[in-house]
């Protein structure tokens, strides 16, 4: 059975889920540990969740293997999840080969068998094997950074290169602190050339259990010189714990609502609600509901009422928040509300130009003009939950121009905070739909959506959706043309 501990706005729906699927939970808050009347056990976890920054999904840290099964139970259970992991696991110790210096970054380059990672520290000669470690993985950059200070991590310790004693910084009681350097000291005689780093599941161990774990890390660390010695080219030495960032969009909060309302009474948009800030509000309305579930309705109302306040009206600012499946996320031009009725919203942006926007010409290149319009604008419609976007773009004469449709997940408005605008936000799905007023209707960033299912972002069954959405526009859009002639 595999280990979790879990912190957050999702915790009550994820611990449903993973106690069906063969999890144990270890370290329960008390509030979970009373809902599922589950005993506190102080064990080290296999797998660590808590929630992202912005709350719009969760990060896992855990072996590969275990993330794999994870994103495989959320994704058969909560449907559109979306994964990013990197392609070498921070941690990870590989056997490399120097193969240059990188002319961008100065950094020397080596080919660790996946990929090729930087290395800052020094530049040996071409071809030479080295051992290295990942010290920052591959997500969001083009390489991982890699290191030559190799150290061997454990659940309760980590073994160093240099010979000290140190405690995490997060261990604060003196006591606790004290006897574990004194511990420490003692090892220290018989771990020659390594020092020692207790992480803070050390404070839950007794003194045998750490002499145990100081020797199975000294074994590992003599399997991977071996395992180096032995060989031939490039290969993994050490496997390390990755982060998993799992987003939660639109279609994936509702379903973990369905979820949670089967433990405990849920407020409709439970979760989108709390990702928008509204936790304690939400908490205090659901624990009405569950003390006068007659009055459900009236505190869902006067909830929804106190929420809609900060909504986007009209001649409101907006932010669209273009998150891509790779994780980076694109603030687009803001724009202003020009009407809102039936739960929509339509929202101009002013532009320099829109023809690369429609794909009417090809990219730009180094030393070619490209033509710019000054004074287009368009108009976006705006539906919560819709898997489209359709933005009309037009000239400053107010002259159509084209049709671009964006193809993402179910669209979220975000209320204002009182310094932050209102924000429309969603994953965009790779794929689009462009008619240019001048040109042929077409698909487009197919290839964009095929390799985001090769990096696992997404599965095949999602990008099946995304393809039968965009071919779906594709029929409307030249059927309208079809009818204006």
């Amino acid at each position: 059975m595999i280990k979790a501990r879990i912190r957050g706005i999702y915790s009550q729906s994820l611990t449903r889920i993973m106690l069906q699927n063969h999890f144990e939970m270890v370290q329960p808050t008390p509030e979970v540990a009373r809902r599922f009347g589950l005993p506190y056990r102080a064990e080290i976890p296999d797998v660590d969740i808590w929630d992202r920054s912005d709350l719009q999904g969760i990060v896992a840290i855990a072996y590969e293997s275990i993330l794999r099964k994870l994103t495989d139970v959320l994704r058969r259970r909560l449907g559109w999840v979306i994964t990013r992991t990197p392609r070498v696991a921070k941690s990870s110790i590989y056997k490399g080969v120097v193969i240059g210096r990188d002319d961008k970054t100065g950094y020397t380059r080596v080919n660790i068998g996946p990929i090729i990672g930087l290395l800052p520290e020094f530049s040996p000669e071409r071809g030479r094997s080295i051992m290295v470690q990942v010290k920052a993985h591959d997500y969001g950059r083009k390489a991982p950074v890699l290191s030559s200070n190799i150290t061997i991590p454990g659940k309760a310790a980590v073994l160093l290169p240099d010979p000290v004693v140190r405690l995490s910084t997060k261990i604060k009681g003196q006591k606790e602190r004290g006897s574990l350097l004194a511990i420490g000291r003692k090892l220290r005689v018989h771990t020659e050339p390594w020092g020692i780093l207790w992480r803070t599941a050390a404070t839950r161990l007794t003194d045998e259990e750490l002499y145990n774990e100081i020797e199975n890390l000294l074994d590992t660390a003599q399997k991977i010189e071996d395992s180096f010695n032995q060989i031939a080219e490039t290969g993994l030495l050490f496997e390390g714990t990755s982060n998993a960032d799992i987003e939660f969009p639109a279609e994936v909060k509702e379903a973990l609502d369905k979820t949670r309302a089967k433990i405990r009474p849920t407020i409709q948009h439970h979760h989108f609600y709390k990702s928008a800030g509204y936790a304690s509000l939400v908490d205090f309305a659901e624990m009405m509901i569950e003390d006068r579930p007659n009055d459900r309705e009236y505190v869902r109302s006067k909830l929804e009422k106190v929420i809609g306040r900060d909504m986007p009206k009209v001649e409101d600012p907006i932010n669209i928040v273009h998150t891509k499946l790779d994780g980076r996320c694109i603030v687009l031009s803001k724009g202003r509300v020009v009407d809102s009725n039936n739960n929509a919203f339509l929202i101009r942006r002013q532009f320099r130009h829109t023809t690369r926007k429609l794909k009417m010409t090809p990219e730009s290149v180094d030393g070619v003009v490209v033509p710019r319009d000054e004074g287009d604008y368009s108009i976006t419609r705006v539906v919560p939950g819709s898997m489209i976007l359709i933005t009309d773009y037009y000239s400053r004469e107010n002259k159509h121009k084209g049709t671009y449709v964006n193809i993402n997940t179910g669209v979220e408005v975000y209320p204002s905070n009182g310094s932050v605008p209102s924000t429309i936000r969603y994953v965009d799905l790779e794929i689009d739909v462009v008619a240019p007023k001048r040109g042929q209707t077409r698909i487009i960033d197919q290839h964009l959506l095929k390799r985001a299912v090769q990096r696992g972002f997404i599965t095949e069954e999602m990008a099946d959706l995304a393809r039968a959405k965009a071919k779906a526009e594709y029929r409307r859009l030249v059927s309208n043309v079809k009818s204006i002639a």
